[in-house]
């Protein structure tokens, strides 16, 4: 067996070509690498962890082995104890960048219990048996459907859209708006969510109203953010039901430094812009619209959180220097470090291990290992693991460093 030694491992990870990823000029995920654009190629995703679907590899000695064999082989030095017996020997998140050029599909990921379920019944769709909480972070911007309005909010958009009522049932619509309390509000558009997503099979009918919205938004001079959404995401998906989502959840536009966090059963879409994003590690999805992919209206249905209100922004002061942010995940905790010339930290891994990605400037890692000091050095775009056996480092940056470490909490 090839020796596992404490010291951090430079990562060389993998970028998912998504359909709704930046092309060519605005390519974000290649500029980040320092690398070029492939011409008409979308960069959507850049998995920087252990999922076997894109795992990241390390270098251990002439050749670069995958992380998640790494760590399956030396679970102990890698993750300590108490992730490994909490997390069942795997590493517990997973790190991404994302960039999105237009509408990711209308989704929601399951709770731990549901993944389960998933997973065993249909593992062609589900491919793990993991829940998926996660945080969003704008590296520059980005806007994003997440959650229901508040009832009133929905009710009031939904007397601006007469044409909803030539599809969906009438009653339900009308209901919805004239409910006298939140309580009676709420439960009739959730019965009116779910007959509008079921009725999503009848083509001709869905197609119609889409088509009188678009024409009737396209006559107005003034528009509402999510009118603006509906006829830009129109000319790129046509006569999907996923367009109707964007009159019932809250339009969110993150500025740089803000997020948002995703917990199971909330829908969700990102629209366009950069991000970084941590979660667990999972690549469970439940989809209703926006995409080529598989969708499975009946199981969002199932599953879907109607909690209705305002969506919170994590750090909405955008507070730079040391942020946590923090969201309550079990497996993953997120700091950014933005800092100026002279940055000097000693760390101790407390017996778990961690993952940094540097989005800006430089950063030196320093470490003792075998009665010697060693240093080693990452720029923009590089990544590292910190296996949890490495238990003291110390990390500075002479010039200033934008950068992002990930561990468990």
């Amino acid at each position: 067996m090839i020796e596992f030694i404490p010291r951090p491992y430079k990562l060389f990870n993998k970028i998912q070509n998504y359909d709704w990823g930046t092309k060519d000029s605005r390519a974000f995920i290649p500029k980040f690498l320092g690398t070029a654009a492939e011409p008409d190629l979308p960069y959507a995703e850049l998995w920087i962890g252990a999922h076997p679907k894109a795992p990241s590899e390390v270098m251990l000695e002439d050749r670069r082995a995958p992380l998640n064999e790494v760590v399956e082989q030396h679970k102990r030095e890698c993750l300590g104890d108490y992730v490994a017996g909490k997390f069942s020997g795997k590493l517990p998140f997973l790190l991404k960048v994302l960039s999105a050029a237009k509408a990711l599909s209308i989704q929601l990921h399951p709770n731990k219990a549901q993944a389960v379920a998933l997973h065993h019944a249909h593992p062609e769709n589900y491919p793990d048996d993991n829940h998926k909480p996660e945080i969003a972070i704008a590296l520059d911007s980005l806007d994003a459907i997440v959650g229901f309005k508040p009832s009133a909010k929905i009710a009031e958009t939904l007397r601006s859209l007469p044409e909803l009522s030539e599809f969906a049932d009438q009653r339900l619509v009308e209901t919805a708006i004239s409910a006298k309390t939140d309580s009676d509000r709420e439960v009739a558009i959730r019965n009116l969510y779910g007959d509008i997503m079921r009725r999503a099979g009848d083509a001709g009918s869905l197609s119609a109203c889409i088509v009188s919205i678009h024409n009737r938004l396209s006559m107005k001079r003034i528009l509402s953010h999510e009118e603006r959404l509906f006829l830009s995401q129109h000319e790129l998906y046509g006569t999907d039901v996923g367009l109707l989502s964007f009159f019932f959840f809250n339009m969110v536009n993150l500025k740089p430094g803000q997020a948002i966090f995703t917990d199971a059963g909330v829908p969700h879409a990102y629209i366009e812009g950069n991000i970084i994003e941590c979660m667990a590690n999972s690549d469970n999805v439940v989809r209703a619209g926006l995409t080529n992919k598989f969708k499975d209206i009946d199981t969002l249905l199932a599953i879907v959180r109607y909690e209705f209100g305002e969506c919170p922004v994590i750090n909405q002061a955008q507070e730079v220097g040391e942020v946590v942010y923090n969201t309550g995940a079990e497996e993953f905790r997120i700091t950014r470090y933005a800092k100026g010339a002279g940055f000097k930290r000693v760390c101790q891994s407390r017996n778990r291990p961690s993952v940094c990605l540097i989005a800006d400037g430089e950063i030196e890692m320093m470490w003792s290992q075998g009665g010697k000091d060693h240093l080693q050095s990452f720029s923009k775009g590089e990544s590292f693991f910190i296996p949890a056996f490495l238990t003291e480092f110390r990390i500075s940056s002479s010039d200033g460093v934008d950068f992002y470490k990930v561990d468990v909490p």
